[in-house]
């Protein structure tokens, strides 16, 4: 009756991680674990558990990879690339290279350059490892043409506006040139009343933040269109690369 029992919370529990269930299956892998601790001895258990709580968000599953290193270590090449996934999806890129590094997976670590931004680190690698599409499509996206952000920086420097413009960002720099105009008009119209006091207060106040913000608004377009098409191209090597 115990060994029936056992086994179908255990059953249940890997269902549930099986499927993708991990909040709910970590509750089951706890309870198996304090009714028979003894089972803490069973490595796949112990792995399902420790993910499961990964996968939560939850950090004591490092702690619990960890300590299975020492109580498995034939274990070690398998925690190692489940940790370094975590961190891929946290954003540490650093302790996600330095994981793999001690892997064999060196397609998994080249893709940790290329979202860490380290190209042609990625492309040795790659080279190395004898992909060489890969390497060949890092090639030509270094090479392809990006938005440059002292261009963008000249362009609304002469003319507010234009630089969000060539950055792809149309509606902000219209509204910016806009604005810049009649802040523009404002000075003119102040100027031309020979109301000197008016002119600088709206210079000072409207014209000089506008005339600022449309250089910055600029720069930061650049940054962000940069950005996505890099996140494009990484989402396309993925699918590609890594299905």
């Amino acid at each position: 009756m115990i060994a029936l029992l056992l086994f179908s919370q255990f059953s249940l529990a890997d269902s549930l991680y099986t499927h993708g269930y991990y909040d709910l299956a970590q509750i089951e892998y706890k309870r198996i674990f304090f009714f028979y601790p003894k089972l803490k001895n069973k490595p796949e258990a112990r792995f399902n558990f420790a993910t499961s709580l990964l996968n939560n968000g939850d950090s004591r599953g490092i702690q619990e990879l960890q300590l299975m290193k020492n109580d498995f270590p034939e274990r070690t090449h398998e925690i190692n690339k489940s940790l370094a996934h975590y961190y891929i999806k946290k954003g540490d890129y650093y302790q996600a290279r330095t994981l793999l590094a001690k892997t064999e997976e060196k397609d998994l670590l080249g893709f940790v350059y290329l979202l860490n931004g380290q190209y042609d680190d990625a492309r040795t690698l790659f080279l190395e490892n004898g992909n060489q599409a890969l390497a060949q499509e890092i090639v030509s996206y270094m090479r392809k043409p990006k938005k440059s952000k002292e261009t963008a920086t000249l362009l609304s420097f002469v003319c507010p506006g234009a630089g969000e413009i060539y950055a792809g960002n149309i509606k902000l720099g219209v509204m910016d040139f806009l604005l810049n105009c009649g802040s523009g008009y404002l000075i003119y119209n102040a100027m031309k009343q020979k109301k000197y006091v008016d002119a600088a207060l709206v210079f000072t106040f409207l014209f000089q933040r506008f005339y600022l913000g449309s250089i910055y608004n600029a720069q930061k377009s650049v940054i962000e269109r940069n950005e996505i098409e890099r996140q494009q191209w990484l989402e396309y090597v993925k699918n590609r690369y890594y299905p």
